[in-house]
């Protein structure tokens, strides 16, 4: 009976041990697509906290009692922080997620402190509280609050953007909390929890009255809109930003329509303010709302940096036009100006690699470059939703596509990054609904979702930090810094550095264990390369994951991960295969690995030992039934290991003819199905075959051999297919790298 999809599949590497042990990852390279996991949680606090849930908590501290513990942590970090120890952000646990509420105020009714209950979303209720205390930051921002009836407890805030107030909540500040969570914290320990950006709004004096308890409501103050205006410039001084833009919002509403050159003025400033502040969409606004002032310069100066920042070049170009045809050339227009027309030419696909790389340090890995689309586009793929599919033909080693990442952090450390990752990527949609709207389109897996999110209730778009979690999670990218140091044998992960982020344009592409392409990092830029021509109209495919040689290893790690099932035609394929045959095979393997995994090839070994794994191989190939792997023209990956040994034992003993014999077979159970053709190497054309690291070296090694038996055009294509492959691994290549990779 051939193995399909079915749960054999699934359960059969934990019932034999030699499936688990046995399989080699092939050097696809270190770029993968890393997977996140919940932290875990502790199975007791889990039990305490279902314990407690839907109950008033047992115990509520007093008011003195809560103020003396929390300003005690507010007195340590202020002592703590003058070493200015990095920003904490929270680790995520998608199991315990719950909704941001969607509805508008008008349609909840009010809840006291005193009447929440324990792991409770508080659905069609909202809360008001004020702040009564300086806050301190931990993984969010900690403070004590109150509501009008004098109940008091912890509010914790995440989430919040460093462009919102609310990300260090003032004392005094009264806010209104949407459907609130209620969160059991540890042993007597519970607290108010906004996990949501959308779920909390700051109440203003004025004009959120209605809103405001009476005891908080202070008398209206009249202010012309002057003073707001003076106001958000005193702020812009202090280097207050989000007071400075929310003392401009409160001059441009009070100015009403009247005032142009006042408004325009105001505009400019918040513009201004915006940009600085990372709210790029906010900032474009603004600027083209400044329009018709007396610096109108200076307005299409500011949209073409907004424009610049969200990544539209020929908008930007625009506006810059604009700003020069209005004033002279200044020092920083023109410099933007060249800006803008280099990442213009990056986005026809022209980069200088080794600049690139450069500007990579381990301290920051964000360059700026340009991303490079115009050669595919996001079409419905036949097996996988949406895909990316070729517009025009493309070579083998010719790039596909380039993309700056959309959300990366500099850190990479398996502990943090996530958190890091995650906490980045909030804040950006947070701040630039655009950006926001580009991330939803992606897959979020069985998160479900609302649809509603992004959609503006209560003048604030809606941000679900779980489900944004949960896209993120199924299509990060990890690589190296600089791919192309990774090539070298003494590049390491912790030294060198690694990034893991989002690329929400690569996202589209679908994995394959047979990929078209390969990708490849150097910084926050992410290349991809074919590694075979590919036809227009074929669909862009890509690994998810190393493949595992092992068919019984492969299938399980797909379904277990990302939810699929792959179709691809290796995996298809060797579906056909009997159960039996596939557990034969990893018998065999099992065999040669013991034979072979102390002996280094490079080492001299005695001819007996050399016939002893031929035979070994031999035997192991036999297991690959012709009408699956010939017919089908399959890779053979269980093979890929011994023949490779086989190649640089023989090569080291200069027994070029074997060397030769061998290396077609390693380009065989690549899936390089009759590498030699009419004395001429056939690599990277019509085959189904796996690029990898392996696959360049046992090139090179080929190609010395044609060269030593006088087969030299052989040998230079081989030397051309190997620059070709390693292209593909590591995005470009110099001579000396080319010579030095080994």
């Amino acid at each position: 009976m051939a193995v399909g999809n079915n749960e054999d599949v699934e359960t059969t590497p934990a019932t034999d041990p030699t499936i688990s042990t046995v399989d080699f990852n092939l050097q696809i390279g270190v770029e993968e697509i890393l997977v996140d996991v919940d932290p875990d949680v502790s199975l007791e606090f889990l039990q305490k906290a279902e314990a407690h849930a839907g109950k008033p908590p047992p115990t509520r501290a007093p008011k003195e009692a809560l103020l003396r513990m929390h300003n005690r942590y507010v007195e340590q970090q202020r002592k703590a922080s003058e070493g200015k120890a990095p920003r904490m952000v929270k680790k995520v646990v998608l199991a315990l997620a719950y909704p941001p509420s969607g509805k508008p105020i008008k349609d909840l009714s009010p809840i006291r402190l005193d009447e929440l209950l324990v792991e409770t979303h508080h659905e069609d209720k909202y809360l008001v509280v004020k702040a009564i205390s300086p806050p301190y930051q931990g993984a969010g921002t900690i403070t004590v609050v109150e509501d009008e009836h004098g109940n008091v407890d912890k509010l914790a805030l995440y989430n919040q953007s460093t462009s919102n107030i609310l990300q260090s909540i003032p004392e005094g500040t009264i806010v209104l909390i949407k459907e609130p969570y209620y969160k059991f914290s540890g042993e007597n320990d519970y607290m108010l929890c906004v996990d949501h950006p959308s779920d909390i709004i700051r109440l203003q004096q004025g004009r959120d009255e209605s809103l405001i308890p009476t005891p908080w409501r202070e008398p209206h103050e009249t202010r012309e809109a002057v003073d707001w205006g003076t106001a958000g410039d005193r702020a812009f001084m202090s280097k207050e930003l989000p007071l400075a833009a929310e003392n401009y919002t409160k001059a441009l509403e009070v100015a009403g329509d009247a005032d142009h050159s006042f408004r325009s003025s105001i505009f400019l400033k918040r513009a201004s303010i915006n940009l600085t502040l990372k709210r790029f969409d906010d900032a474009f606004s603004d600027a083209l709302a400044a329009i018709g002032g007396s610096s109108d310069w200076k307005v299409y100066f500011l949209a073409a940096r907004a424009s610049y920042e969200l990544t539209d070049f020929q908008t930007s170009k625009q506006h810059l036009d604009s700003a020069l045809a209005l004033k002279p050339p200044t020092s920083n227009v023109e410099k933007e100006y060249e800006r803008c027309l280099a990442r213009l030419e990056e986005e026809k696909g022209v980069y200088n690699f080794p600049d690139m790389a450069k500007d990579v340090t381990p301290e920051n890995i964000h360059i700026d470059r340009a991303s490079f689309f115009s050669r595919t586009e996001i079409r419905d793929s036949p097996h996988h939703g949406r895909g990316l599919f070729a517009t025009e033909d493309i070579k083998a080693g010719e790039l596909v596509f380039a993309e700056k990442a959309t959300s990366v952090p500099n850190e990479f450390n398996p502990e943090h990054n996530s958190a890091a990752a995650y906490a980045q990527l909030i804040e950006l949609c947070a701040d630039n609904p655009t950006m926001h709207k580009k991330v939803l389109d992606l897959y979020g897996g069985t998160y479900k979702r609302s649809g509603l999110e992004g959609t503006e209730v209560d003048g604030k778009p809606i941000i679900d930090v779980f489900l944004l979690e949960s896209i993120r999670r199924k299509n990060c990218f990890s690589g190296a810094h600089v791919s192309a140091q990774a090539a070298n044998g003494e590049w390491n992960m912790w030294k060198d550095g690694m990034s893991r982020g989002l690329w929400v344009y690569s996202a589209y592409a679908n994995h394959s264990c047979l990929p078209n392409c390969n990708r490849s990092f150097v910084g926050d830029m992410l290349f991809v390369r074919a590694t075979v021509d590919i036809p227009k109209g074929t669909e862009i495919t890509h690994i998810y994951l190393p493949p595992k040689a092992a068919f019984l290893l492969r299938v399980p790690q797909f379904r277990r991960t990302w939810g699929f099932e792959c179709s691809c035609d290796l995996c298809d394929g060797e579906a056909k295969s009997p159960l039996e045959q596939h557990k034969k095979r990893v018998s065999a393997l099992a065999e040669l690995q013991r034979t072979i995994k102390k002996k280094n090839p490079v080492k001299f070994h005695p001819d007996a030992t050399i016939r002893q794994i031929e035979r070994m191989a031999g035997k192991l190939a036999a297991l690959h039934e012709p009408e699956v792997y010939d017919e089908l023209k399959l890779p053979r990956l269980m093979l890929v290991w011994p023949t490779m040994w086989l190649i640089e034992a023989l090569y080291t003993r200069k027994q070029w003819a074997k060397v030769i014999k061998w290396g077609n077979e390693v380009f065989r159970n690549f899936g390089f199905v009759e590498p030699v053709r009419g004395e001429r190497l056939w690599m990277y054309k019509n085959t189904q075959a796996v690029t990898t690291f392996e696959v360049i070296k046992a090139l090179k090694l080929t190609a010395d051999a044609y060269d030593a038996t006088g087969q030299g055009d052989l040998a230079r294509d081989c030397r051309d297919a190997a620059r070709t492959g390693l292209v593909c691994m590591v995005g470009w290549v110099t001579d000396e790298s080319f010579e030095a990779f080994r």
